[in-house]
């Protein structure tokens, strides 16, 4: 893994993890926000419904006496699950039911209803009562300040026909009309006594609060995220930096050993030539001076390796004239191909097709890929070499005969050190090391591109997809 790589994969790690963080905070306080939404909906809902039984009124306390035997400690806990004899004693309260009541309050399932002072001075409603006739009766005002009569009757008529005729058909007469307009929930109900009520409640305190519980998370959450994306920055350099010095330690070691390794092969080289020179070739001179030329393009494939994962391109990234170069590099190995009575074939290069990339990547691109189709082409094959334009792609296509290519497994090209054919032995002239086609995926890759290789009737086609 290259510098470059290194650094590509800590961005996308600081990314992922940040998005992650932002993610998870937004599903958390957003499911607080609809909890507490839940719950200010049913708790309106349990008062409307109350005062729609009550005919529009809130019924006066009614106190009971405290048992003189209950404890002084006692909790306002038993004031939610009182009876008609008072107030329950605490320790009547097992705590199974304790959970299941602060469960259910938290929920707004819970009984909002304790028939205090407290509970009617803070219950701000109003109710617009209507006659069979769907005329005003009577329009209740007393528990609101900002709401005088004409208005209430404004949003009762709007209340109403909220409700249209063949909806209320389908829901059936035994089901009430409940709504949200604004910071008030209103019910649309049947009066026991003939008529319709409609009850407005407001809950603008509980909205208003909500809304700040909301925007008190989002700004958590935004800072959070900024906090978490600056600490995720520093803890990816401590956690790549043994990376990166692995990194820089392989291509020292990848520099030292091809130098270390000229120097024995020279050495072998020069006195198998002098051993030849003094009696003459033989069958085992050649083989040795075959490995001795083996190893010597193993190490440049080496160095090659480690060039080609260098932090940045010396080479400038310009607008070039993709078809001119790519018709004069293949064109190179025109006389290679001739020799070995095969045909190289330019004629789908098309012209005036530019494209944004290093010059010296473009050549070494189509270099390699043209230098393998001439390898590994049938005898008296054809190597076709192909440029065309496709929406916002560049396509880059070097074919060559393969008769022997039905089975293979084609995704494994790219692997380095990977060879198709394992028969090839050090006396195959075209058995190269596996490395070209690796270097042409990298190469296709900083491009932002693809390449891919199929085989079809008897052709092997490499595709390059470049930006």
């Amino acid at each position: 893994m290259s510098e470059r790589q290194i650094d590509k994969l800590k961005r996308k790690f600081i990314l992922t993890s940040t998005a992650c963080f932002f993610t998870v905070m937004l599903l958390m306080g957003g499911f607080i926000y609809i909890i507490s939404e839940v719950s200010i909906r049913n708790e309106a809902l349990q008062v409307m419904a109350y005062i729609v039984d009550n005919d529009g009124e809130l019924p006066q306390p009614v106190f009971y006496d405290v048992p003189s035997h209950a404890s002084q400690g006692s909790t306002d806990f038993g004031q939610g699950m009182q009876g008609e004899e008072g107030y329950q004693q605490e320790g009547s309260v097992t705590e199974m039911e304790r959970i299941e009541w602060s469960l259910s309050r938290f929920f707004g399932q819970a009984n909002v209803i304790d028939n205090s002072l407290d509970f009617i001075y803070s219950t701000r409603y109003f109710a617009v009562l209507f006659d069979t006739e769907g005329e005003v009766e009577e329009v209740k005002t007393a528990h609101i300040s900002r709401v005088n009569e004409d208005a209430a009757v404004r949003y009762a008529s709007f209340a109403r026909k909220q409700v249209q005729p063949w909806l209320q058909e389908l829901i059936g007469d035994e089901y009430d009309a409940l709504g949200r307009f604004g910071h008030y929930y209103y019910e649309v109900a049947d009066r026991d006594t003939g008529g319709v009520i409609v009850v407005f409640l407001d809950r603008t305190s509980e909205i208003y609060s909500n809304n700040r519980i909301l925007m008190a998370a989002l700004i958590l959450i935004g800072f959070g995220t900024i906090v978490s994306f600056l600490l995720m920055g520093l803890f990816s350099r401590i956690i790549v930096k043994k990376e990166v010095d692995n990194v820089g330690r392989q291509k020292q070691f990848i520099t030292n050993a091809s130098h270390e390794l000229k120097t024995p092969l020279a050495v072998i080289r020069g006195n198998t030539e002098m051993q030849e020179m003094l009696t003459g070739e033989t069958e085992w001179t050649a083989s040795t001076l075959r490995q001795v030329e083996r190893m010597d393009g193993l190490i440049k494939n080496l160095v090659m390796i480690a060039r080609s994962q260098e932090v940045e391109d010396s080479d400038e990234v310009t607008e070039v004239e993709a078809s001119r170069v790519v018709r004069e590099t293949a064109q190179t190995f025109d006389g290679v191909a001739r020799s070995e009575g095969k045909t190289l074939d330019m004629s789908g290069i098309t012209d005036g097709i530019s494209l944004r990339m290093a010059e010296s990547k473009l050549r070494q691109l189509t270099s390699l890929l043209t230098d393998n189709a001439v390898k590994y082409c049938d005898a008296d094959g054809r190597i076709g070499v192909a440029l065309s334009r496709k929406g916002r792609y560049t396509l880059l296509e070097i074919s060559n005969s393969y008769a022997e290519g039905e089975g293979v497994d084609y995704e494994r090209f790219f692997e380095r050190f990977y060879r198709a054919d394992e028969s090839h032995n050090s006396a195959d002239a075209r058995g190269g090391f596996g490395i070209g086609l690796s270097v042409a995926e990298d190469i296709v890759r900083r491009q932002r591109g693809t390449i891919s290789a199929a085989w079809r009737d008897g052709v092997i086609t490499f595709t390059c997809r470049l930006r």
